[in-house]
């Protein structure tokens, strides 16, 4: 038996209408109760990667992104019968990528019917509309297969059975790039780069606005991602940091050291962009024996996030502050966690420091 019109229907239904597959009949399953995604598949060769730069307006002329079959140029186009089906019914252009009227009511396809080798079917021949002319004699164009296909019951007279008419039309089709582009040109595509460092990035007057960035060493000795944020960037605020080497995993830890009673200034590690230090251990393992202090901050303020004041280094201990404070440099290492021991008098005094941050 074969498959029913209505079974048809309801596959597209399903399948158009709701991205989903058909697994029983309508009756059984309406279209919103089905579960199984279906979606269509998408070669790169279907996607108009210049589509953005297709006028609003057909041009008066062909571009290297649209050719135009014009009226005014006397330029349209003679399809081929499509010899498979019934007489005069299917007609092709042989040419695909026909840039449909969502683009712009003027790239709306005309069709005229006259003699073969034409040059102005237009002027000579007879214009068929796509609404027809009121005798069921309709026209649907595939835009994407370039393919004309009267839909109607009847032929138009003009290119009814037997005659020896042919089908011109006038139209436009998309000829640019297809796929995905990461070629940067006058079409605006973006590019990707790798440059070594921020100084590489400034001398390379080719990058323009929205192009992504690899940098090898941002500043700190670790890679940074960037996007451009205007053409040819000369300086950092030109560029919009998106990601580094600390980011691209989740950045929390905790950055630890052990001190001595004359240890000075000692880095415990760099934090990314955004980093909030959520807790500082001060642990002594050994009591210090005179005026030692003990801060842990940054280069900006030794004491950010602990002051000598929270701590008792002359006792075994251990001491916890919980900062507020969130670092906001670009550049890890202008976000460098150091510990600041201050000697005085002492002798002796261990201790180890720990900062967790997220």
């Amino acid at each position: 038996m074969a498959i029913s019109d209505s079974q048809k229907v309801d596959l597209l239904w399903k399948k158009v209408g709701f991205g989903k597959t058909k697994s029983d009949t309508n009756a059984a399953k309406k279209a919103p109760n089905e579960g199984i995604t279906s979606d269509f598949i998408i070669k790169p060769s279907q996607i108009w990667a210049l589509a953005a730069n297709i006028p609003g307006v057909i041009p008066g002329t062909s571009s290297a992104i649209v050719t135009v079959y014009s009226d005014s140029l006397s330029t349209s186009l003679e399809t081929t019968e499509d010899a498979t089906s019934s007489d005069n019914r299917t007609w092709k252009t042989n040419l695909t990528n026909w840039i449909p009227p969502s683009f712009g009511a003027t790239y709306q396809l005309k069709v005229y019917a006259t003699t073969t080798g034409e040059s102005n079917p237009q002027s000579t021949g007879d214009q068929l509309f796509e609404t027809g002319s009121g005798n069921e004699d309709q026209w649907f164009f595939d835009y994407q297969s370039g393919v004309l296909h009267f839909i109607g019951d009847n032929l138009p007279s003009a290119i009814g059975t037997g005659t020896s008419n042919v089908i011109y039309v006038v139209g436009a089709r998309y000829v640019g790039a297809t796929g995905i582009s990461t070629d940067s040109d006058s079409t605006g595509a973006a590019t990707s780069f790798r440059k070594a460092d921020l100084n590489a990035v400034y001398a390379d007057s080719g990058i323009n606005d929205g192009d992504l960035i690899e940098v090898v060493d941002a500043g700190d000795g670790e890679y940074g991602i960037y996007i451009a944020k205007q053409d040819a960037p000369t300086q950092l605020s030109h560029l919009t940091l998106v990601n580094t080497k600390d980011g691209s995993g989740t950045d929390a830890a905790t950055l630890t050291a052990d001190v001595t009673y004359n240890s000075g200034a000692v880095t415990l590690g760099d934090v990314s962009a955004g980093s909030k230090p959520i807790s500082v251990v001060i642990n002594v393992t050994t009591p210090f024996d005179g005026s030692t202090e003990i801060t842990v901050g940054d280069g900006n303020d030794n004491d950010r996030l602990m002051s000598s004041s929270y701590v008792d280094l002359s006792e075994v201990g251990t001491f916890v502050t919980n900062p507020s404070y969130v670092y906001s440099n670009s550049v890890d290492a202008q976000n460098t966690l150091r510990v600041y021991v201050t000697a005085g008098d002492s002798t002796q005094g261990n201790a180890t420091i720990l900062v967790s941050y997220s």
